[in-house]
């Protein structure tokens, strides 16, 4: 399959194609968003799913973008239609050098925690379909602003926190952008794949985004637009039948996990705030449990007594993505130390750091699932009412009444749930392994296998509570 998919990018129409394709359906997308319009509190609770568009975006496009990037990296990028929005823009734009604080990735980091504090959490953008529009086009709006400032492809590289997440989850993919002979690249003069003639090119294009495909070693920043391919197979100034050299390459399950490529200060920073928002995300699917983890943020604002929903968010959010993780990781770090342990507090966060990964991305993957099995039954009504307006009222009036999965379905999503988590563990657990051998082996770096047992155990005994024993 592999063969045949490095020969379908050597074409003119792939995978562009798909971009355009992509765009008019972002386009679609948006203008549902804005269909569903009511002034009455109740519906919007509904909307989120039944308006098409907030169903197809936060049920089932953004899930399905997590399962493959953990299966195939960033292929979704591949076929973003944002990325040729921005190039676009870049190539009629004024082309700055980047400052040394956008190449630092806290820009990314901080545009997620705006939209994860402010966007979801204070206004909810992915319950309300007007809001969730107005998110679409502001993605695009930055794109457009940061694509007519910079040079090359700035804003997939430097800014845009989806394909940050894409590049932490593609380690453990099985997939990977290659060369097949670094000799090529070694003895190739025309260097193709990285001149400045092609940058603008939205086709046959060289890396915009700061790559050399001969020094690829992992998934985190290609965006596998396949420009180096298209550039080494035309733009050749001696013709080599070892050419096009760059290609996708089956790299094996976790190739780049097991790789141990430590944290940067920003990328710390990023998976901390993730690693809590995907304990709200599992732990908010049952009552019980998310009664318990919002106990704490309720109590706060209650004292504050301020009657506020951004606020409330802003407030909760703080809590729930930054200081309750934070605890969890500093359990491991602490009983290090009581132990004896001499690893800095920072040393521990940016090289074990990445053993929190595999956990998270197992918790992504099964909210994923979630969300895909359990919106199933409001399509038998997006036939008739594509902005969900009429759906979302009779819905309210219990003249529709949504079923629920049946046994049989709720007993494999189950097991599928627990068996994702259990693998997220064990990969975990084969991290801290092998991060403790290339460190000074001793029993305090056993300690950091409290990384997995804590933090694995958080979403196992919630699952087990809620999906077996309930």
């Amino acid at each position: 399959m592999i063969k045949y998919l490095n020969k379908l990018f050597t074409s003119l129409y792939f995978p562009v194609s798909l971009k355009y394709i992509s765009l008019v359906a972002y386009i679609l997308l948006i203008a549902i968003g804005f269909m569903a319009n009511s002034n009455d509190a109740a519906i919007p609770k509904q909307l989120r799913n039944t308006n098409l568009g907030n169903l197809i975006v936060w049920s089932y496009w953004w899930p399905i973008i997590i399962i493959l990037a953990i299966s195939f990296g960033r292929i979704w990028c591949m076929i973003c239609p944002v990325e040729i929005i921005t190039t676009f823009f870049a190539k009629i734009g004024m082309r700055k050098k980047r400052p040394k604080w956008l190449l630092s990735g806290w820009v990314i980091t901080v545009f997620y925690m705006v939209i994860l504090f402010f966007g979801i959490q204070g206004i909810a953008i992915h319950r309300n379909p007007t809001f969730m529009s107005l998110y679409l086009l502001t993605i695009v709006g930055v794109s457009i602003l940061v694509g007519s400032i910079y040079e090359k492809n700035t804003f997939c590289r430097y800014v845009c926190p989806v394909g940050y997440l894409l590049g932490l989850y593609s380690r453990l993919s099985f997939f990977g952008w290659r060369v097949k002979d670094s000799s090529v690249c070694n003895n190739c003069k025309d260097k193709s794949c990285i001149q400045k003639e092609y940058q603008y090119n939205l086709n046959y294009k060289s890396c915009g985004v700061d790559l050399y495909p001969a020094n690829i070693n992992d998934n985190s920043d290609c965006i596998l637009c396949a420009g180096c391919l298209k550039t080494c197979d035309k733009y050749q100034s001696e013709q080599n039948i070892k050419r096009p050299n760059p290609q996708l390459t089956n790299i094996g399950f976790a190739n780049d996990l097991f790789k141990l490529k430590t944290l940067k200060m920003a990328e710390f920073v990023f998976v901390l705030v993730v690693s809590g928002f995907v304990i709200y995300e599992i732990w908010a699917e049952w009552s019980v449990s998310k009664k318990l983890l919002l106990y704490i943020p309720n109590t706060v604002y209650d004292s504050l007594s301020i009657n506020n929903n951004m606020l409330f968010g802003i407030i909760k959010s703080l809590i729930l993505f930054i200081l309750i993780p934070l605890a969890i990781w500093l359990i491991p770090f602490v009983i290090s130390r009581i132990v004896g342990a001499s690893i800095k507090l920072k040393d521990y966060f940016l090289v074990y750091g990445i053993a929190f990964i595999p956990i998270m991305a197992a918790a992504h993957l099964s909210k994923a699932v979630l969300k895909v099995t359990s919106r199933i039954p409001y399509f038998e009504h997006l036939s008739d009412d594509i902005s969900g307006i009429s759906t979302a009222q009779k819905i309210i009036d219990k003249e529709i009444v949504i079923h629920q999965n049946s046994p049989l379905t709720n007993f494999v999503v189950s097991l599928l749930l627990s068996a994702i988590m259990i693998g997220g563990i064990w990969l975990s657990i084969k991290v801290v392994k092998r991060i403790n051998q290339k460190q000074n082996t001793n029993a305090a770096t056993f300690s950091y296998y409290l990384i997995p047992i804590v933090y694995g155990s958080i979403f196992m005994l919630m699952i087990l509570a809620w999906r077996w024993l309930n």
